[in-house]
């Protein structure tokens, strides 16, 4: 939904501590688990999003009836998909794929940037190797990342990544919104601090760059994998050098441009097992994960993951006055029908979620402010607003800017009805005024024919707004004809169509302030 998509954009840039550790996971969202089933007593692992479809790696029905006889040659991980609704929930159930781009080799994970149609897909980087049924980082496989388009509804290989080679592995990948970064582990050596690392690559004019180990802040001496970017903005990978023990965890580190600040274990996944490749639906509420914890159907199994945002909403109002640019103390205002008065300068007020109030002010001798203050698909924490008002008097004129006619016309036009829609607001904002509408025309015609259009036009104005829900008691139509111009086009003196247009003008005018 929007308002989670919303509120994840709007927490990100303050999801560190005072540590620079990110507490995103550990403040602002609740995680809830639960089993899905998408398992076999084998392997499943590595979930991804690809649209409307999660995809993984399992084996087939083939291969777990000879893994379960003992055999394990030529088993390889396929890539399995499962469609999901809008929020990621899983609606159908799973079928084999890609075995043109897989066959012969093990496949998945997989990365997909919709901004660019591209798939990152991790493939096993030799021909028919004797892997037994293990996952990436309990076996020596070499990997590579390879990248892949649809072409005519069926996805083809369009290149891959320059640091694939076969005497190390290139895998996991993780690409952002983009598509200009990718993240994906290897353990290249000379390049790595332990088993396994981090690294990021960014493209440019369609080359990709070097190769960035990440830094000892993400990895360690151990294994360090599965990255996955959540928003851009939060690296969360799987480690086995933060904990106490061997085992996989979840981490998440916050990324702030280039820099990466300390990781902070996603405690409410992990485990007394391995933990690890946890992704994040776009919408923000529904995620999954692979891990081999007690209770489990096989091996490795793919979790779901119920992400709630935690928090609430505070309202922070000012009242501003227009022309001092400063704060009025103490006023009076009407917030979800209720009068009160403004303790200082602000009005606090806590908000529920998924609703709107309507706020107005109510001072004597202003012109009075409202609006709708909205949660509806807003982010928890404060809503900081204004309400400006202009002190005004008995008399006081006001030009409603872009209120014209066509020549020798009185018809309300398109763009003068949304001005005079703010007239209307101006009304019911201050009930107690009772106005003059003026209208004007140019010099064009005699006399008595202005004055009689300026007053069909001023009755064509007073009526929409009387149209809106404003009494007829409190507005009066005037026609000025051309008594008042506004520049020297009188009678008889050349000008242009613009310059005429200038003196159709409607202006409003205070009569009473009760």
């Amino acid at each position: 939904m929007k308002k989670i998509l919303l509120f994840l954009l709007g927490i990100l840039p303050v999801m560190l501590t005072a540590q620079q550790k990110c507490v995103f996971f550990e403040k602002m969202v609740k995680l809830d688990t639960e089993k899905t089933n998408l398992n076999t007593s084998q392997s499943d692992f590595g979930p991804a999003f690809v649209d409307n479809e999660l995809w993984f790696s399992a084996f087939d029905d083939e291969e777990i009836e000879k893994l379960s006889s003992g055999s394990d040659k030529k088993i390889y991980y396929n890539l399995f998909t499962v469609p999901v609704d809008a929020k990621g929930n899983v609606t159908g159930t799973k079928t084999m794929k890609f075995a043109e781009l897989s066959q012969g080799y093990h496949a998945g994970p997989a990365s997909y940037c919709k901004a660019t149609g591209e798939l990152f897909l991790t493939l096993s980087n030799f021909e028919n190797p004797d892997i037994k049924n293990k996952v990436y980082q309990k076996a020596n496989i070499r990997l590579k990342i390879i990248i892949a388009r649809k072409v005519n509804g069926v996805w083809e290989k369009t290149g891959e990544l320059p640091f694939n080679s076969p005497e190390y592995s290139v895998g996991h990948p993780s690409v952002t919104s983009t598509g200009d970064t990718l993240y994906f582990a290897s353990d290249i050596p000379e390049k790595g601090l332990g088993g396994t690392d981090i690294y990021m690559t960014i493209r440019s004019n369609g080359v990709w760059g070097e190769m960035k180990n990440l830094g000892d802040k993400i990895n360690t001496s151990g294994d360090d994998m599965f990255p996955f970017i959540f928003k851009d903005r939060i690296l969360i990978y799987a480690s086995n050098g933060l904990g106490d023990g061997d085992d996989l965890d979840i981490y998440a580190a916050g990324l702030m441009g280039d820099k990466v600040m300390e990781p902070n274990a996603i405690s409410e996944l992990n485990s007394d097992g391995d933990d690890f490749a946890f992704v994040i639906h776009p919408k923000g509420e529904v995620g999954y994960y692979t891990s081999n914890k007690t209770g489990g159907v096989g091996s490795d199994d793919i979790y779901k993951v119920i992400i709630t945002p935690q928090g609430k909403h505070e309202l922070e109002l000012v009242v501003m006055d227009k022309k001092t640019m400063q704060p009025i103390p103490d006023a009076k205002i009407t917030f979800a029908g209720v009068l009160s008065t403004i303790t200082g300068l602000i009005f606090k007020q806590e908000l529920e979620k998924e609703k709107s109030y309507a706020v107005a002010t109510n001072i004597d001798g202003y012109m009075n402010d409202s609006k709708t203050i909205s949660t509806v698909g807003k982010p928890f924490g404060v809503i900081k607003d204004t309400l400006w008002v202009e002190k005004v008097e008995v008399g006081q004129k006001f030009v409603m800017e872009n209120i014209y006619y066509d020549f020798d016309k009185s018809d309300i036009l398109p763009a003068s009805a949304v001005e005079l829609d703010k007239l209307v607001k101006v009304m019911k904002d201050n009930p107690g005024w009772k106005v003059e509408l003026g209208s004007h025309t140019d010099s064009r015609g005699s006399d008595a024919y202005n004055e009689d259009l300026s007053q069909r036009r001023s009755d064509s104005a007073v009526d929409y707004i009387i149209g809106k829900g404003i009494p007829q008691d409190r507005i009066i139509a005037k026609g000025y004809g051309e008594t008042q111009l506004v520049n020297k086009c009188d009678d008889g003196v050349p000008c242009s169509p613009e310059e005429h247009r200038k003196n159709r003008r409607t202006e409003f005018k205070i009569l009473e302030m009760n």
